[in-house]
């Protein structure tokens, strides 16, 4: 039985007994989640969660091996500061209400609503170990002002908006003369950079499930059969370009012939759409459920790498469910996105995710990549050439495709049998041993990390 069948349940509230202030009708519908939903055993171990703080998201100051692992507290702590505005507000008069479980396994019903507010739809996330409820309501309330009566562990936050993290994407010029297998091989600088066809000798990925949290990818001549996971019912996803590329990037076929050649073509790419293109660019829009709901999917696939080529403001939400991703055993790379800031954006300066930032050939950093605690390493992303819909290929420039690039890496690297504990500290090791003395911390040549996890390159 899979774990989207044990633990995950979806439930739609009907308008009327979740509208306004009644406290007794919403206790009644969070009492029937806990009498319908899961019990501790349904779920992986966690525990109810600390009492939310009101101020912005907080991160410990790292007492371990920076990079190796992610960071513990310290006792020293620092708030971030916010990220700046154009990075999309959220939705007005809309919040996402968290009600996590006791130390008995229950649900809080003390909770109280505006007059108008209601309860649009919510599902149990096993990530989480809570129901997490979008609340609607009158476009002039603020998040905390839709649900007054709240429970003290439970947490009011907006639904943040997030945007997939490409710059610049331009077509692919007609293919050079096929001379070897795939002919579009000699210009994908990328792959010789991580020594990718000497590391393939070892590993190409297979037996590693890769989540992508994205927009939905084209089914693509050079891309393998993709399975998209959505995160409800409903119609297909729109296709976007985005989510295309950064595929293409992580897995696109080898020897066939055609195109080019993903980092990890053996990887189990699944895809999860949680972001909605905008227009025919590579941008596309994504919001906070959709996103924490994307994630859960994620674990219910077993994926073991989780790709987020996407940046954002904080959330205590999703910093939440990024932590309990890397208590699970699960590797998070994340985008640090394209605004030439050294102010934290996020996911990727959460202390338990792999911040990425972008590259060019000659290794020295993309003029619009995010630094600071946003890029932790940084990957080829400039003029990375992979595949669009409509069986086309296109150049892209930015930290999405050095995310992506990183994903595919940790996809080889793990498919030697080498627990994900076992694959970041190598890799952030080997990066730091390669990089000292450099103004970046480079992704290093997987063969080298290969070998601090005692797997020897064919010459």
């Amino acid at each position: 039985m899979s774990r989207a069948s044990r633990s995950r349940r979806i439930v739609r509230c009907a308008a009327a007994p979740c509208v306004g202030r009644s406290r007794l009708a919403v206790a009644v519908w969070v009492a029937g989640l806990a009498l319908a939903g899961p019990t501790l055993a349904d779920t992986p171990p966690c525990g109810p969660f600390e009492p939310f703080e009101k101020a912005s998201v907080q991160v410990a100051l790292a007492s371990a091996e920076p990079g190796v692992a992610p960071a513990q507290p310290s006792g020293d702590i620092t708030t971030l500061p916010e990220p700046a505005d154009d990075l999309g507000a959220a939705p007005r008069g809309e919040a996402l209400l968290a009600l996590p479980k006791d130390s008995a396994g229950g649900i809080p019903t003390d909770i109280g609503l505006a007059p108008g507010a209601s309860i649009a739809s919510s599902y149990w996330s096993p990530v989480l170990c809570a129901t997490v409820a979008r609340v609607v309501g009158p476009p002039d309330l603020e998040p905390a002002a839709l649900v007054p009566g709240l429970p003290p562990t439970a947490a009011v936050v907006p639904n943040s908006v997030y945007a997939t993290a490409q710059a610049v994407v331009t077509p692919a010029p007609a293919p050079p003369p096929a001379t070897g297998p795939d002919p579009y091989r000699p210009l994908q600088y990328a792959l010789d950079w991580l020594g990718a066809d000497r590391a393939r000798t070892l590993t190409n990925g297979a037996g590693v499930r890769v989540a992508l949290l994205d927009s939905a990818p084209a089914r693509h001549r050079d891309l393998p059969p993709i399975e998209i996971v959505p995160i409800e019912e409903g119609p297909p996803a729109d296709i976007g370009a985005h989510g295309t590329l950064s595929a293409g990037v992580l897995a696109a076929i080898e020897r066939n012939a055609f195109g080019i050649e993903g980092v990890a073509p053996g990887a189990d790419v699944v895809a999860i759409p949680v972001c909605t293109p905008q227009g025919a660019s590579a941008s596309d829009r994504c919001l906070l459920y959709d996103l924490l709901r994307g994630v859960d999917r994620a674990y219910d696939t077993t994926a073991r790498v989780v790709n987020l080529s996407l940046v954002g403001p904080a959330n205590p939400l999703l910093e939440r469910s990024m932590a309990r991703l890397d208590e699970l055993g699960v590797l998070v790379v994340a985008a640090a996105g394209n605004e030439g800031t050294d102010e934290p954006r996020y996911p990727a300066a959460y202390p338990t995710v792999i911040g990425v930032g972008a590259a060019d050939r000659e290794r020295r950093a993309y003029a619009r990549s995010n630094r600071g605690l946003s890029a932790e390493i940084y990957a080829p992303g400039v003029e990375i050439l992979s595949s669009v819909p409509g069986d086309s290929f296109a150049f892209g420039s930015g930290t999405s495709f050095a995310a992506a690039n990183v994903s595919g890496a940790l996809s080889l690297l793990l498919g030697t049998g080498a627990t994900p504990a076992e694959v970041r500290a190598a890799l952030f090791r080997q990066a730091a041993e390669a990089s000292e003395g450099q103004p970046l911390t480079l992704v290093p040549s997987l063969c080298d990390v290969l070998a601090r996890l005692g797997r020897t390159c064919a010459p």
